[in-house]
């Protein structure tokens, strides 16, 4: 007669959950580097950045590091023409977590650089590193940074990925070579990519045709082309600042190592304020003005100079284009103007 064993009932579900744990493993590691639908032109984009920054690394220069408010709303040349100073835009996308901006840049700055974070909102808020945007994007175009992490940081990342992505991964593995539309999204090599864009350049005609592609960055790494189309609908808080302020530890953390590096190297480092939407930003909110003093609060704390304040940096909606942080020719060339008044001012009460 068979009795109940309670040793044995979860000595069968330890080893389901062992080989559970195992296969779903073995098929993470097979699926990485699976073409699945993803934004490629940012791993273009960043090969296109990260060269100019090596063309760079021995002059002194300006970078800007923020997301696309950046890519779409600063005229780099011009600050270079008027600063004297080699200028860099690195913007390319605001979902690209804030310390995977910071380490992209970390190799190639020196004493004397200048380093300004133009960072839009979100990035103040409380986040992780390992969005599921992130983690979609790097298993697809990048999976070397994931074999680079840590083994804690590897195990992070893996729960940080659903289920159904690397199912989807499998499966685009699987077929990939079958699909047309995988194949298409073949991986470009770093000389083709560099081949490309510099024949581009070398064209003084040149119009880029798709707004989202390495092919719309100029020599700066600002953006060539814009959309015609008019902002998406706004939301009722579109800019997610009208809420209680939390203090990110992510965020605040990794802003502190790099500014502390920045400044044993001789290194400055500014914070300025991206450009918004005129009326969709209350900045007498109670909540918004909250927020905005404990930003500037902790800033000031870092001994991090600040350029303007928030609201001049509020735009009519006709100078944006697809998006609430996306300005238009006209709106950049006068965000361009009033950072170059601030950083104008700043280095000349910097220089001695």
């Amino acid at each position: 007669m068979n009795t109940f064993s309670p040793v044995k009932y979860v000595g069968v579900i330890a080893l389901t959950l062992v080989l559970l744990a195992l296969l779903y493993s073995s098929a993470f590691f097979y699926q990485l580097g699976a073409l699945v639908s993803a934004e490629y032109w940012i791993h273009d984009a960043q090969i296109v950045k990260r060269d100019l920054l090596a063309q760079n690394r021995e002059k002194q220069k300006l970078l800007f590091v923020a997301g696309s408010s950046a890519f779409f709303g600063i005229d780099s040349d011009r600050i270079e023409r008027v600063l004297g100073i080699s200028t860099i835009n690195m913007g390319v996308s605001m979902n690209r977590p804030f310390d995977f901006m910071l380490k992209e840049i970390a190799p190639y700055i020196e004493p004397g650089d200048i380093v300004v974070l133009p960072l839009e909102y979100g990035y103040y808020s409380p986040g992780v590193p390992y969005t599921e945007w992130l983690t979609s994007q790097i298993m697809a175009w990048d999976p070397d940074y994931f074999r680079d992490l840590e083994p804690r940081e590897k195990l992070e990342f893996m729960f940080s990925v659903v289920p159904q992505r690397v199912l989807l991964g499998a499966i685009t593995k699987a077929m990939g070579e079958r699909l047309e539309s995988v194949r298409a999204r073949r991986l470009k090599s770093s000389q083709e990519i560099l081949s490309l864009v510099r024949d581009a350049w070398s064209q003084p005609d040149y119009h880029p045709e798709k707004i989202y592609s390495f092919l719309n960055i100029d020599p700066h790494g600002d953006a060539r082309l814009r959309t015609p189309e008019a902002p998406r609908p706004f939301g009722k808080d579109p800019y997610e600042l009208d809420v209680d302020f939390v203090e990110s530890t992510y965020f605040w953390g990794n802003l502190r190592d790099f500014v502390v590096s920045c400044h044993a190297r001789d290194i400055a480092v500014y914070i300025a304020w991206p450009p918004v939407v005129k009326n969709e930003l209350d900045f007498t909110s109670p909540r918004v003005s909250n927020s905005i003093r404990q930003i500037a609060g902790r800033l000031h704390d870092m001994r991090i100079p600040i350029l303007g304040h928030p609201p001049d940096s509020q735009y009519d909606a006709k100078w944006f284009t697809d998006h609430i942080y996306h300005l238009t020719l006209e709106g950049r060339a006068e965000h361009t103007t009033r950072l170059l008044s601030y950083l104008m001012a700043e280095l000349h009460h910097a220089s001695p």
